[in-house]
């Protein structure tokens, strides 16, 4: 069983078994007769059963899902262009985020953007050097700065993976 990925309190979450849980509750109401709420709190009952939830931080699980649901609902696919700058907030991070957010405005895109200077965090996707850009999970690149060129050809890559 595969696992997604959910962000709660700005921290990515890998759950087991996301997807299915999503897919089983969408499809065994095909009616529409759940509220998303009620929808939410069915996908966390089956996510417990594999994975750890906090008592202390199940309202933002429902919240994180709820919102999944909803774009769901509303005919997205569900994906959404995820962006990590990671570095410590010096001049060329600051720059790369600024490249980033000017791309995306350009473009009339929207996307789940953060600037990731935890040194753990950023040691988790692999990088020594920063800046460097994630998008969707994927590092791209680091040591440098980037140009605007390619950050657009990255992002129009990505987006264009979605349409196949």
């Amino acid at each position: 069983m595969g696992s997604g990925k959910i962000r709660i309190n700005g921290v990515s979450i890998g759950l087991i078994g996301l997807d299915a849980a999503i897919s089983k509750v969408m499809t065994s109401d095909q009616t529409g007769t759940k509220d998303l709420r009620e929808a939410a709190l069915a996908v966390l009952s089956i996510l417990e059963e594999r994975n750890y939830i906090p008592a202390s931080a199940r309202e933002a699980y429902t919240k994180a899902i709820e919102n999944i649901l909803g774009r769901k609902a509303q005919g997205e696919d569900g994906e959404v262009l995820s962006i990590r700058i990671l570095g410590p907030g010096c001049v060329s991070c600051n720059r790369l985020e600024e490249i980033v957010r000017s791309v995306l405005d350009q473009k009339g895109l929207a996307a789940d953007i953060e600037h990731v200077s935890d040194l753990d965090e950023i040691w988790r996707y692999g990088v020594i050097n920063t800046p460097a850009l994630v998008i969707n999970e994927q590092v791209l690149c680091s040591g440098r700065l980037p140009a605007r060129a390619r950050v657009e050809g990255w992002i129009q890559e990505i987006l264009a993976g979605y349409a196949e």
